[in-house]
């Protein structure tokens, strides 16, 4: 057996280790280059492509469908949001279905601004704005037309304003607020709001049109909100601010279990469904 010498044996095992830290240090390198590799400019630099590097957003989000809300036609809505209860095929019971002119005659025959009444407020089981608290008025008879005028009907819905047009609205609604304003009625839309606020966040959970939540009135069902609007708008606040256990076995918890609601937001959530159900408190 040839054995070498020891000088060279160290020096062999030398070169090795040498060589194997530059191919180390030479695979982080490539690495580190592949992971940071990407869109880059002289940023300094007045170029094209230096703007669009130091203007690069991080991510783009883009909600629903990507039409502005005000502007969707009602086609758009009737796919995203009526459909559920519509559809031609739909099993909803007394929900009149799309193209089936029979069970839309009954409605068309009530005019346009009834079915709107119905459809913004709710109605029966319809939820109002059939769920999507974001429709614009113009938006849900567009919706109603829409669904209308495939079912033998022949409602006028308003167009869709272009940008422009969009914005005199905003500008008009806005003077027609300051009017209102001025005469008080800011403050009962000012209530109404927070209580709808109140409700979207909180008692919908148990209080909405289609809950299955056992002897808790369901909003839009005047029947279920008879006997409770009867008691007086302070015997129902009562019972919402400390907690109420009913005959029936309802139970009812001390601000919805939410401590930090004060008695206003309770009271304007109270009467948000209460009017929505029938009833006319203030």
């Amino acid at each position: 057996m040839i054995h070498l010498p020891n000088q060279r044996a160290r020096g062999s095992a030398a070169v090795t280790l040498i060589g194997g830290i530059v191919i180390l240090l030479a695979t982080l390198y490539f690495l580190v280059k592949l992971a940071t590799s990407g869109y880059y400019s002289d940023v300094d630099a007045t170029t094209e492509s230096a703007t669009a590097t130091r203007i690069m957003p991080t991510g783009n989000v883009v909600m629903g469908d990507g039409t502005p809300v005000g502007m969707r036609t009602g086609e758009q809505i009737f796919k995203k949001v009526c459909i559920q209860c519509h559809a031609a095929d739909s099993t909803v019971a007394n929900s009149p279905k799309i193209t089936h002119n029979a069970e839309w005659a009954p409605r068309i025959a009530q005019g346009f601004d009834t079915l709107f009444n119905h459809a913004l407020n709710g109605f029966n089981a319809m939820p109002a704005k059939g769920g999507a608290t974001d429709l614009t008025d113009d938006e849900l008879k567009r919706a109603i037309a829409y669904m209308a005028n495939q079912s033998g009907g022949n409602l006028e819905a308003p167009p869709v304003a272009a940008s422009g047009e969009a914005a005199s609205g905003t500008a008009a609604s806005g003077a027609a607020a300051s009017g209102a304003a001025a005469s008080g009625g800011a403050t009962d839309v000012a209530a109404n709001d927070e209580g709808k606020k109140v409700f979207e966040g909180l008692c919908m959970a148990c209080h909405s049109a289609t809950s299955a939540i056992p002897y808790a009135p369901r909003i839009t069902k005047n029947d279920e909100w008879a006997p409770k609007i009867a008691k007086g708008k302070a015997v129902l606040l009562k019972h919402a601010m400390e907690g109420f256990t009913g005959p029936d076995g309802g139970v009812m918890p001390a601000k919805g279990g939410n401590p930090d609601l004060t008695e206003a937001q309770i009271s304007a959530a109270i009467n948000y469904m209460a009017n929505q159900s029938g009833g006319n408190f203030k």
